[in-house]
């Protein structure tokens, strides 16, 4: 009996030392929740161009450094994921560039499949000019291997293999860690909406929502010229020089057109991501034709560049007036 009572008290005291053990060593932290909005950096596999590729193609991305979350690393670099072209136009007649626009859809990580959002890549190449003007157009760090790796072929716009943006998660996802990231790897930030800072001041959009700011900046070219910027025949605003007005929209895909001349109609298509802020400049062209209405990807950096002398812009004017102010800005017929 007796060594059944000593038996006991010794189970009871190994058990004590192993509580009063794991007490002293701290819980691993749960891993690994990566937040929406956490930023991944993703470039290109392949080249992506307007010379071969067309609105809706989907193209190979992948991460260009590690995700790493509490000091995990979650997907490694290379983690293979899928983008889609948002728009791709070639150059057109009166000096119109071309014009393509990328987004990042997802990336791949095991059996989970991380949604993107946030990223525009966006290039113009204008047919009157030898280089390409690239932008990220929600504001969000790009980063191209240089603007010498950028082509223009026959006016067409190509971005390479091993282009490089920033994006976002959509949403809160959890996955597995593959192991501790190296001291010197950083966690991914988080970047949630932001106020456009500068001379005009763009609060982010309501939550939910997107927006898009429309400007033009103020020229000698086209002084008495104006255009209607419309999405499904609706006009969103009057771009005169030197105006702007923003629109906040609903996510999703969006198709923006203007006009001058009923042969020279302009289009420009977005991929609306909630709590982001883009940018669109509208331009008069200077090719064979002048002044006629062209929507390109722009960036807060050239909106706050042109904003000390924008203003407001004013309603959007009916289609009465717009067709007298075409006819008004045409060359006169030729005498019979």
């Amino acid at each position: 009996m007796r060594a059944i009572v000593l038996a006991m008290a010794g189970l009871l005291a190994a058990c004590g030392a192993m509580s009063s053990a794991e007490a002293a060593t701290p819980r691993r932290a749960a891993c690994c929740r990566v937040p929406a909005g956490t930023e991944v950096k993703v470039e290109l596999v392949d080249d992506v161009s307007t010379k071969t590729n067309k609105a809706g193609d989907t193209f190979a991305l992948r991460l260009a450094e590690p995700l790493v979350i509490r000091g995990r690393i979650v997907a490694p670099k290379g983690a293979m994921g899928q983008g889609r072209i948002i728009d791709a136009s070639k150059p057109g007649m009166g000096g119109k560039a071309a014009k393509l626009v990328l987004a990042a859809s997802y990336v791949q990580q095991g059996s989970v499949r991380l949604h993107l959002q946030g990223l525009q890549v966006a290039a113009n190449g204008r047919g009157y000019a030898n280089t390409a003007n690239v932008v990220g157009l929600a504001g969000i760090a790009f980063a191209p291997l240089g603007f010498a790796a950028l082509a223009i072929q026959g006016g067409d716009v190509v971005l390479p293999a091993g282009t490089t943006g920033m994006a976002k998660t959509a949403g809160s996802v959890t996955l597995r860690s593959l192991g501790p990231a190296p001291a010197s790897m950083a966690d991914a930030p988080i970047a949630p909406p932001e106020a456009v800072q500068g001379p005009i001041g763009i609060p982010p959009p309501p939550p939910g929502r997107g927006q898009v700011v429309f400007f033009r900046a103020k020229s000698l070219l086209g002084t008495g010229q104006w255009f209607n910027v419309r999405e499904d025949g609706k006009a969103l605003g009057k771009l005169v020089n030197g105006a702007y007005f923003v629109d906040v929209t609903e996510p999703g895909m969006h198709t923006y057109t203007a006009k001058t001349e009923p042969e020279f109609n302009d289009k420009l298509k977005l991929q609306i991501d909630p709590g982001e802020t883009y940018f669109v400049e509208g331009v008069l062209t200077k090719g064979v034709i002048i002044g006629a209405a062209d929507l390109t990807p722009s960036t807060a950096a050239a909106f706050n560049n042109a904003a000390k002398d924008l203003k407001l812009a004013p309603p959007p004017g009916d289609d009465k007036d717009e067709k007298a102010q075409t006819a008004a800005a045409s060359p006169p017929a030729p005498a019979q």
